[in-house]
């Protein structure tokens, strides 16, 4: 009998402890099996520092789009007009230039020597979207530095655009270290789904790099994702779609919430 008894008091004691344990790890948002900020849209705590918060941004396609679409599927090359405001996600980037760096080898052969093209291209549209007024003396400047090799996020002093492992269907994680009392951006880094099919044309077999990619710097400079009906048509709706090309040109909400934020 003391022998059943010291069982059933070990097995409630580790019970016990793996309950706390549990606990303890989802208290602790930053807390994965790597150590770094999870892979989750949310808004996290940065250890250490009271001053900062950092949020991710996953961008996946829709449920139950993961199949590859048949030729006369072939619709959301089309982009249509869309006045739906995009929100705002409590951040900007400063009015000063604001250098980021590629890691260009990290991308697939099929689009590796267009990144910084498309790349550069996506920042102009955004930059050139904002319209200046009496209380705004510049606008933010996006500059190319040098190479980088880093393909995983984490806060070092660099605001990377790279292709890494992202989980499963996930075309691209955005994660934004931002200040909590100024409300601007500290670092950025955009890792995208080296496993996805990528290329630079609608084709039903294939996600557009340019496509996704503006819409994940879209969250630099301060923008949400959108996942209602109204936005379908916005580069900020929060679903991307393989054959999709209509993200490329920001809509007149998308420049409409930019320019309430700047």
């Amino acid at each position: 009998m003391k022998k059943i008894i010291a069982i059933v008091i070990s097995i409630v004691l580790v019970a016990a402890f793996a309950a706390v344990s549990v606990s303890a790890k989802t208290d602790n948002p930053n807390a994965n099996e790597n150590g770094q900020i999870p892979e989750a849209s949310g808004d996290y705590a940065v250890p250490g520092r009271n001053d900062l918060r950092v949020r991710v941004f996953v961008h996946g396609p829709k449920a139950g789009n993961h199949r590859t679409p048949k030729p006369e599927e072939n619709l959301v090359c089309e982009d249509n007009r869309s006045d739906a405001v995009t929100g705002w996600a409590g951040w900007k980037l400063p009015n000063s230039t604001v250098t980021y760096r590629l890691n260009q080898n990290s991308a697939p052969s099929a689009i590796r020597s267009s990144v910084p093209t498309f790349v550069s291209n996506s920042f102009s549209k955004w930059v050139n979207a904002i319209t200046l007024d009496g209380t705004t003396s510049a606008k933010p400047t996006l500059t190319p530095g040098s190479q980088t090799s880093t393909s995983r996020a984490r806060f070092d002093g660099q605001n990377i655009i790279a292709w890494g492992r992202t989980s499963g269907s996930t075309l691209g994680v955005t994660y934004i270290w931002y200040y909590t009392a100024s409300k601007l951006v500290a670092e950025v880094d955009t890792i995208m789904n080296y496993r996805v099919p990528w290329n630079l044309a609608c084709s039903t077999s294939y996600y557009n790099a340019e496509n996704i990619m503006i819409h994940e710097l879209g969250h630099w400079f301060g923008l949400d994702d959108e996942y209602d009906g109204p936005f379908v048509e916005n580069t900020m709706y929060g679903y991307g779609s393989r054959a999709e090309m209509k993200k490329i040109t920001p809509e007149n909400g998308d420049i409409t919430g930019l320019n309430l934020i700047y």
